[in-house]
């Protein structure tokens, strides 16, 4: 047994937590601050999901890390002639990407959803003006105001020097 491959592949694996780690910290920093600024209020019950979502990733990084020391272990990869990847954290790696990606989609998509959401208000908002009664009041009298005082100018004067 060699243990300065179980050193470099427990290097790599604390690389791989810390990376995720980051990763974490960037998507809560993004969602508190999206929160701020749409005045969202933002509660201990969406820190406790961020608890609870650290013990889930680095547990997963951790448990593929011991995979990992079984399959160098038990010689898998030589087994199947794979010696290059022989002392290489594989599944560590694995995990440590796919929860990368995860953590990059949660960020986009708080921004799209977000900003689906403010056109979608928006939009509501809009609908809702243009359906009152007020606006059409107004919008004929304006137009009527147009018609009557076609051909003059504001002063009463007629167009047309």
């Amino acid at each position: 047994m060699d243990w300065m491959t179980i050193k470099s592949m427990s290097l790599i694996g604390g690389m791989a937590c810390f990376i995720v780690l980051i990763a974490m910290m960037i998507d809560l920093a993004s969602g508190l601050h999206k929160a701020k600024m749409r005045g969202e209020i933002r509660s201990s019950w969406g820190l406790k999901r961020t608890l609870t979502k650290f013990i889930t990733y680095e547990g997963s990084i951790i448990l593929a890390f011991f995979v990992d020391v079984f399959l160098y272990w038990s010689r898998l990869f030589e087994l199947f002639h794979l010696n290059a990847i022989t002392g290489v954290p594989v599944v560590t790696c694995l995990i440590g990407i796919f929860l990368l990606v995860v953590e990059f989609m949660s960020i986009m998509e708080k921004s799209d959803r977000k900003t689906k959401k403010d056109f979608s208000e928006a939009g509501e908002l809009l609908t809702k003006v243009l359906e009152s009664k007020a606006l059409k009041d107004a919008l004929v009298l304006a137009l009527k105001a147009q018609e009557n005082g076609s051909g003059t100018s504001s002063n009463g004067e007629e167009d047309g020097q």
